[in-house]
């Protein structure tokens, strides 16, 4: 009888060993799949929008310059930040800045003189950049639009800025 009870408890040891084993084994390959899904999570999740305006509350204009749009009726494409934007000068000599995201499909939109044209599917919007035909569901977002040291300066409309 002591044979059998020696050998039941020679089984539970390495039992007990087996199971520490697996454990310590699972518990490895827990922390490489965490460690390898890391990189691939931090690629694929969505990174928060970088604020163009930075602490001034303004970004300057980049590849339009104040002459670009001396004269009435004149405009151009440009950006700020990372976005892209229209400035032009009404046919009263009003300076105005619109951001060039069609409201669509986010295609960049482009100045035409008299009106702004949408080349992905045809989305046209006035000078005030509301939705004048296509399939634009909202107008263009207003930008308030200064010159200042020689250089043209955009910022947000708020209802205090409002165009």
């Amino acid at each position: 009888m002591s044979d059998g009870s020696e050998s039941a408890s020679g089984d539970g040891k390495m039992d007990r060993g087996r199971r520490r084993f697996l454990r310590i084994t699972g518990a490895i390959g827990v922390v490489w799949i965490g460690a390898a899904a890391y990189p691939f999570y931090k690629y694929i999740s969505p990174r928060p929008a970088k604020d163009p305006f930075g602490p001034e509350g303004r970004a300057v204009v980049k590849k339009v310059s104040p002459a670009d749009v001396a004269v009435a009726g004149t405009g151009a494409n440009g950006s700020y930040g990372e976005r892209g934007c229209i400035v032009f000068r009404t046919a009263s000599g009003e300076l105005r800045a619109l951001d060039a995201k069609c409201t669509h499909a986010g295609c960049n939109v482009n100045f035409g003189g008299d009106k702004i044209t949408c080349h992905c599917h045809g989305g046209v919007y006035d000078l005030l950049g509301k939705n004048v035909s296509g399939p634009p569901p909202r107008p263009l977002t207003p930008l308030r639009v200064v010159e200042e040291g020689g250089l043209l300066y955009v910022s947000p409309v708020t209802p205090e800025t409002e165009v």
